[in-house]
Parts: C-alpha cells; structure tokens; sequence
C-alpha cells in the first residue's frame, strides 16, 4: 500500500500525533516512521485521493498537531510515496 507523507521532524520530536486520524474516508491511522535523525509523520494512502475538504482539514490538522511541539518541514497535499521503505530511505 502507498505511503501518505505529512511532514518530516527531528525523531526526538516530543509530541508527534500518533493515532489521531489523517486523509481518506474512513480516516486512515497516523503514524510515525523513523531513520537516523529524522521522523515522518506518515499513514496509509486512500486510493483515488482528491483535494476534498475533509482531506485538506486533515492534512492541515495533523501538521498542526505536529507543529505545536517543534518544528516541521511540511509536505504539500498529496504527497504519496510508494511504500514505508522509500519514505524510510530517504529519510536515511
């Protein structure tokens, strides 16, 4: 299944927002991916995604969750990566 990407943070992040809800229909489970110094802040990618405003809302949302403990390198809507290795590949 295809990766959703929300944004990249330092791994020693103090309050990335896992389990909240991100982009699809149901809500697909936020999680954090790490590798070396860096964390994404990732779920699974619903297919046929739309710039629908409930999707924006949530990918706006998590960044913020995000954001409200550090810094974060936001990705723009609709930032998909084939898999969990490619996100953690380039992280490395």
């Amino acid at each position: 299944m295809s990766t959703y990407v929300y944004g990249i943070t330092a791994a020693t992040h103090p309050s990335l927002p896992e389990g909240m809800g991100g982009v699809g229909d149901p809500p697909r489970e936020i999680r954090i991916l790490k590798a070396g110094e860096l964390a994404a802040v990732v779920s699974d990618a619903p297919e046929g995604l739309r710039p629908k405003r409930r999707d924006l809302l949530a990918h706006q949302s998590v960044l913020s969750e995000a954001g409200a403990g550090g810094c974060v390198l936001p990705m723009r809507f609709g930032s998909v990566s084939p898999d969990d290795d490619t996100v953690t590949g380039v992280l490395t």
